[in-house]
């Protein structure tokens, strides 16, 4: 059987098919538990429900929760987490015995860390908590405390005392930065992350190394949405993310399964995709929201790499977070795939090949697993689609197979180039040291990153005037290279670079 090529099974299904078409909030349970002490005399006062877990294998004793947190904890607070990284205290109460609390707290206070407590005053475990109800008396549920959500909180508590400015004053980066830590640090990067420290790891230089990692790529994803001409309303994208979040605590809050807490994950991943072209409101397009995610990911685990292999016993991190940012990865891909091939008879198909590449990441043992997993959705696109010619395809003739052909060689010319200017990219980020985080030179190396990406994106929207040459709209043909820069482009993070 002939082997049809990428490019042309693309172009006949977007070309050939859209012709033929053309022709033809959590609910208050009324629990409450102890006696809440509110530092606010406010009467204007919202309700936060949530609960210790033993999930996880982290250390209470360290302050990562695990199996003994339940037993251990005795009391909540709840504080505002300050741009300095200091802890403003908000309310205290006490926990039930299976771990509940409620308490109440100011109406719409934001970034608020809920630290569960021993009798001795010491911290057994932590979350993040986005935002309260903006409504007196409503109830909000924070993120059930456990190993992953106490790593997210050291986490976010490190940045914002470690890097000066990485939370702003005005709280413009808070979102995003909690959005990223969320996104990325998962049950498997936490489970390798509380691995190491059992062993010995250094914790601080650990949570450390995440901090700075996620204050990379988030700063990655803004400069590059910022370098597509897209304007984000932070405020909106706050109010979007915590929403997320919130209907994300809601699964966690309610103790089902673990396919169950996958698929809530990758909902939570998909609606900041959402929340994200919503806060810039359609100035953004599927490509470009797919290659700041790439972008983002990729410098995420550049800098968390790099800063590990300084660090023993944490062998097998690196590779948790390949494989947490790939999961990631592919939920915006079916996002950006779904958006470009809107209408289109090959969404179905390629929305089958994303859900196997998601099977195939999950099922991943090493970064050679990962790299299969990238080629061999690549050729379930190209071999799915081939088989749907359209009747306009049908009819043309031999300068068709130039254009396809040419195509395909510039796509596969700008690929390679591609790796190669993000091996040097990358090698960049890889040598950031912190006080690269707030010079200034973060944005100088991360640019090279971006302009890596925009030159690939480029160099296939030139071939746009030859398609449309061959009867293509521009809209038909804008689609082709989407699609050929999504697949080939916004993958990166799940494709070993040979670093």
């Amino acid at each position: 059987m002939k082997k049809t090529s990428p490019t042309r099974s693309i172009l006949a299904i977007i070309l050939g098919l859209s012709v033929a078409a053309g022709c033809a909030s959590g609910a208050d349970d009324g629990k409450t538990s102890g006696n809440d002490t509110s530092k606010d005399g406010s009467s204007a006062l919202s309700i936060v429900n949530g609960h210790v877990t033993a999930q996880g294998s982290g250390k209470a004793e360290l302050g990562f929760a695990g199996s003994a947190a339940v037993d251990l904890a005795k009391t909540v607070t709840i504080s505002a987490l300050g741009a300095t990284g200091q802890l403003t205290a908000i309310v205290e109460t006490t926990l039930d015995a299976t771990g509940f609390f409620s308490a109440k707290i100011p109406i719409d206070a934001k970034l608020l860390i809920v630290q569960a407590l021993d009798a001795s005053g010491h911290v057994v475990g932590s979350s993040i908590l986005e935002a309260a109800s903006k409504i007196a008396g409503q109830v909000t549920l924070a993120t059930p405390i456990s190993t992953e959500s106490s790593i997210e909180a050291q986490a976010l508590i490190d940045i914002a005392s470690s890097i000066t400015g990485a939370i702003s004053a005005n709280g413009s980066l808070n979102a995003n930065i909690a959005a990223t830590l969320r996104a990325l640090v998962d049950a498997n990067l936490a489970g390798s992350i509380s691995a190491a420290i059992s062993a010995g790891a250094d914790v601080q230089a650990i949570v450390h190394a995440v901090a700075k990692a996620t204050v990379v790529a988030a700063h990655t994803q803004a400069l590059a949405i910022t370098n597509a001409g897209g304007k984000l309303d932070a405020s909106a994208f706050a109010d979007l993310e915590a929403k997320a979040a919130l209907a994300l605590n809601g699964v966690l809050d309610a103790k089902v399964s673990a396919n169950a807490v996958a698929n809530a994950t990758a909902q939570f991943s998909a609606d900041l995709d959402a929340a994200l072209k919503a806060a810039a409101s359609g100035s953004i397009s599927a490509e470009v929201a797919a290659l700041a995610h790439a972008a983002a990911n990729l410098t995420f685990n550049s800098s968390l790499e790099a800063s590990l292999a300084g660090i023993p016993l944490t062998k097998g991190i690196a590779f948790s977070a390949l494989k947490s940012a790939a999961t990631v990865e592919a939920t915006q891909i079916t996002n950006a795939i779904a958006d470009i091939l809107k209408g289109s008879n090959a969404l179905d198909a390629a929305i089958e090949a994303t859900t196997k590449l998601t099977a195939s990441i999950s099922a991943a043992t090493n970064a050679g697993d990962i790299a299969k997993a990238r080629t061999d959705f690549a050729s379930a696109i190209t071999g799915s689609l081939s088989g749907g010619v359209g009747s306009l395809l049908a009819q043309l003739t031999g300068n068709v197979q130039a254009t396809l052909d040419g195509l395909l060689d510039t796509s596969s010319l700008l690929n390679g180039r591609l790796d190669g200017a993000l091996k040097a990219a990358l090698d960049a980020v890889a040598k950031l040291d912190l006080g690269a985080l707030t010079s200034g030179k973060l944005d100088v190396v991360l640019q090279q990153v971006i302009d890596a990406f925009t030159s690939f994106a480029h160099g296939l929207d030139l071939k746009i005037p030859e398609l449309t040459a061959l009867g293509a709209t521009l809209d038909q043909a804008k689609a082709i290279t989407d699609l050929i820069t999504v697949v080939q482009g916004a993958l990166k993070s799940a494709l070993p670079l040979g670093r």
